[in-house]
């Protein structure tokens, strides 16, 4: 489809992207064609950057020649391989990682869900490909939606800033680096300036973020997370009296607390918009509630949907009608792995010239072997732990995400996010997956006919009957349907798991229970853990699975249910 630069909103934007878009586009899709020799150059070309570093001289990286070299002068890492060398580049001693000449901007921070940060150091040739490799997924998503040329863009970020290092650079979410350092003319296309990332109250970002997006007829909205996307929906119904009023006075209320720095480039933003606000107010009178689906023109929405977000996914068509949802691909700290090319599912293709990558075959959330296998070697239905080399000095690195493999797009694998390794528990050898769980839930509850707005499994240890609780909240699931959901998901996770139907028919697992506790339980339990990782709600992953026997005893039950042994009446324990 040929690009019409006068349909764009912006003439900067438009500029931009009638020089850079067909060529980016061009050059990722003959990166595909060849996926060895793409490898095998993004490699070299990486390890030839950092051979004069210390690590790069202690594993003699000097030597590679061939991806075999490589292997034999590496082994498979993990962060605390680095973490003694990352310290030092932390200190203001680059040469540690990198080779002379390397720019080094920031350290991004990992959001923290497996302990405490970890610190990926960005250099200036990281953050080129990080921000091409979005650049990719957006101009063939805008290419595939015609309407989005006309379209604005709301994107909620974290700050880039959360902490300094010793050395002085700041540490943070590589989404406020890009914010940051994007072109004026691309910068005029998002609604939001980059200062509001530094707001931590979520209520704030969310009101000012609503605020500057309802003066647009058309919107896109983009967050890696979909409960993201879902709080925004809510917050602009809850919102919506002081929202129309502060947009229909063109201000920004005074009970709205904000730096005063940030309120003025709000303010200025700001412009009378009285016919924009009758046209909501008849949504208004008409709906008895603002959702996005009647505020805006939505081209497609564009977030995580693949693994245990999924669940998030039912609630969109209440809030978003039948906007498209484009998965935004698997993205980390360590950089860009995947990128979608369609809005079906959440499979991508690989980032091949932004990254090298390895796969080594999983099983039961653990690795099969240590057999490291490449892109083109990897079969369809496998599932395997990703192992990435990127610039930010880390080299076969496993990031301990499990990928599984849905099908080919001519030589190159289509991937699709499963979960952690780390996100499995086990009390009796069962080895559950959080992947299992959430596909056990959104099933029953797609036969129930119920949502839940949020949940988590977690084990009970009892010596004589170990069992899984699903904790959800009160108002969520019927007290009446409560026994039946938690037969299905027993049975379904019995159909899923091979170990736990075992378990389940030996007697050494009880049947799951249903335990409902008080509304907005989850909703406290996330902001709490939130707050004390100090990572962004755009970061945050809610665990649809604990493994810690400790977990259920912090959510007090007002009523715990057992599946029906026969047909009869609930068996209800309701607490005291």
């Amino acid at each position: 489809m040929a690009l019409d630069a006068g349909r764009f909103l912006h003439p900067l934007f438009a500029r931009l992207v009638r020089w850079e878009a067909q060529r980016i586009v061009r050059r990722f899709h003959r990166s595909l064609a060849d996926p060895r020799h793409t490898q095998l150059r993004v490699l070299l070309e990486k390890l030839r950057r950092n051979a004069d570093s210390d690590f790069g001289r202690r594993c003699s990286i000097a030597a590679v020649r061939s991806i075999e070299d490589f292997r034999r002068a590496v082994p498979i890492t993990t962060y605390a391989d680095y973490e003694p060398f990352i310290d030092r580049v932390r200190h203001g001693d680059s040469g540690a990682m990198f080779g002379p000449g390397q720019k080094l901007h920031m350290f991004a921070m990992t959001s923290g869900t497996a302990g405490r940060p970890k610190y990926i150091p960005v250099t200036g040739h990281f953050l080129r490909e990080y921000r091409r490799g979005w650049m990719t997924w957006g101009i063939q998503a805008f290419l595939d939606h015609s309407e989005a040329f006309e379209s604005r863009i709301l994107q909620l970020v974290s700050p880039m800033d959360d902490e300094t290092a010793p050395c002085g650079l700041p540490c943070g979410a590589m989404s406020g680096l890009t914010a940051h350092v994007q072109r004026k003319g691309a910068r005029n296309i998002y609604v939001i300036p980059p200062a509001v990332a530094r707001l931590k109250n979520t209520a704030q970002k969310y009101y000012v973020a609503l605020l500057l997006a309802l003066r647009c007829p058309r919107l896109i909205i983009l967050s890696a997370n979909p409960s993201t996307l879902l709080g925004l929906a809510r917050a602009l119904d809850e919102d919506k009296e002081s929202l129309l009023r502060d947009l229909r006075d063109s201000r920004v209320s005074d009970s709205l607390d904000l730096p005063p720095d940030i309120r003025r480039e709000i303010q200025r933003r700001l412009r009378p918009a009285s016919r924009r606000v009758a046209e909501l107010e008849r949504h208004v009178v008409a709906d008895g509630a603002l959702l996005p689906r009647a505020a805006w023109q939505i081209p497609f929405l564009g977030c995580w949907k693949g693994g245990t977000l999924s669940l998030y996914l039912r609630e969109f068509p209440r809030y978003f009608g039948g906007a498209v949802v484009r998965d935004i691909g698997l993205i980390a700290s360590e950089g860009r792995m995947t990128v979608p090319l369609g809005d079906e599912g959440s499979a991508g293709v690989l980032d091949l010239e932004s990254n090298f990558f390895e796969f080594v075959p999983a099983r039961d959330g653990r690795r099969a072997d240590d057999r490291a296998l490449l892109p083109h070697e990897l079969e369809v239905g496998g599932e395997y732990f990703l192992l990435i080399t990127n610039s930010a000095g880390l080299y076969r690195y496993d990031i301990g995400d499990v990928v599984r493999v849905v099908d080919r797009q001519g030589n190159m694998p289509r991937l699709e996010f499963l979960n952690k390794g780390a996100h499995y528990s086990s009390l009796t050898g069962e080895k559950l997956s959080e992947h299992q769980v959430v596909e056990a839930v959104n099933r029953a509850l797609a036969d129930c006919g119920a949502r839940l707005s949020s949940y988590a499994l977690a084990p009970v240890w009892s010596e004589d009957a170990p069992h899984y609780v699903l904790i959800a909240e009160q108002g969520d699931l019927a007290s009446g349907a409560a026994p039946r959901f938690a037969a299905a998901v027993d049975a379904l996770l019995s159909g899923l798991n091979v170990e736990y139907n075992s378990k389940r028919s030996s007697g050494r697992l009880t049947a799951l229970t249903v335990r409902l506790v008080a509304p907005g339980a989850w909703r406290d339990y996330d902001l709490r853990m939130i707050a004390e990782r100090r990572r962004g709600i755009e970061q945050y992953k809610h665990k649809f699975l604990a493994n810690d026997v400790q977990f259920e005893r912090q959510f007090p039950a007002l009523a715990e249910f057992d599946p029906p042994a026969r047909p009869g009446p609930a068996d209800e324990r309701t607490a005291s």
